[in-house]
């Protein structure tokens, strides 16, 4: 320990000693030490009060935004009704919001995707479809960024709302990679099927039906897409084949894995959208000599094959359809005679 002179006596003593052993001279103690404790005591409360009061405006300001982002968002949500120059407003509202990031994501998919749904003016689903292409390629949005169904979303509304037969193969294929589990691959079918619904062009809705709806192999949805299916194919031309649509029918019904009761349903069903749609009586014949082989083959089918046939007569207004399932049920009837001459 270091040494120091007395200021009384001038005898070395201890740094540490407190008076001097030789005079009894007694040494002022420094006040550094006391300093600081006032200080740290006098500020404390300072730094306490101030970090209060920015945690309060803070939390303020964060209680305002989310209420300015509330209102907004019902303002958007209220505009979005049968009123087509309201909807048109609310669709370049989002889309301006949405590429300056003040409004979620989430959101502005959900009110894009609700007008493409419900409206049927294709200047404005022409609108919703740069919107989207705007915010996902020129604005700040990464895909990346996204969770899976708002990047499914994304994929499903450029498939149905691209004028291009092309981007639209390119949405498609997309999906079909995307969508990589039974859950993506059933939720990417429900939504192209509410979107083909209201598509206008007739090629477009036979390219979306014909992808993910008719290949998750759920016979329920590809009950649905059968009417809508037959109607854009009789829209698209009365003078172009048909071939394209029934032997891809024919092939997705030939993969069908048909081991358990839902994949004989899907196959029933696929063979009849092909015998519907089909404008050459041999490959109609065809397919609906099959629906009555495995309706007969498994007769725990033959109440839902008859209720298929009621639910698609109900579905269409088109006499030719009718007759066709009329056709049908007369094949699965001749089926029935022969089996139990057979049996």
């Amino acid at each position: 320990m270091a040494l120091i002179k007395c200021n009384e006596c001038s005898a070395a003593i201890s740094e540490a000693a407190q008076c001097c052993p030789s005079c009894g001279f007694t040494r002022a103690q420094p006040k550094t030490k006391k300093w600081l404790e006032l200080l740290s005591t006098a500020c404390g409360p300072l730094i306490l009060s101030a970090a209060g009061t920015l945690l309060a405006y803070i939390t303020f300001v964060h209680q305002t935004e989310t209420q300015e982002a509330e209102k907004l968002q019902s303002m958007i949500e209220s505009a979005v009704s049968n009123d087509k120059s309201k909807e048109r407003t609310a669709v370049r509202l989002v889309s301006y919001l949405a590429n300056s990031n003040q409004l979620s994501t989430s959101f502005a998919l959900s009110i894009l995707g609700t007008v493409a749904r419900n409206d049927d003016d294709e200047k404005l689903r022409t609108e919703i479809y740069d919107a989207i292409e705007n915010l996902t390629e020129k604005g700040s949005l990464k895909l990346a960024m996204l969770d899976q169904y708002d990047q499914l979303e994304i994929f499903c509304l450029r498939a149905a709302l691209t004028p291009a037969q092309y981007w639209r193969q390119v949405n498609l294929h997309r999906i079909e990679q995307f969508a990589n589990d039974k859950a993506l691959k059933y939720r990417a079918a429900t939504k192209l099927l509410s979107l083909a619904e209201d598509v206008l062009s007739p090629q477009a809705v036979i390219d979306i039906l014909l992808s993910e709806p008719i290949r998750v192999s759920d016979p329920d949805l590809i009950e649905r897409t059968i009417p809508i299916l037959c109607k854009a194919v009789r829209q698209r031309s009365n003078n172009s084949s048909d071939n394209d649509v029934v032997e891809f029918l024919q092939s997705v019904a030939r993969q069908t894995v048909a081991t358990n009761r839902d994949g004989l349903r899907s196959q029933v069903r696929l063979l009849l959208a092909g015998a519907l749609v089909a404008k050459d009586p041999a490959a109609q014949a065809s397919s609906l000599k099959e629906i009555a082989r495995i309706t007969v083959s498994n007769p725990d089918l033959n109440d839902d094959t008859e209720q298929l046939f009621d639910t698609i007569v109900q579905s269409t207004g088109d006499a030719n359809l009718r007759q066709i399932v009329d056709t049908a049920r007369n094949c699965l009837a001749l089926e029935k005679q022969s089996s139990r001459k057979q049996s």
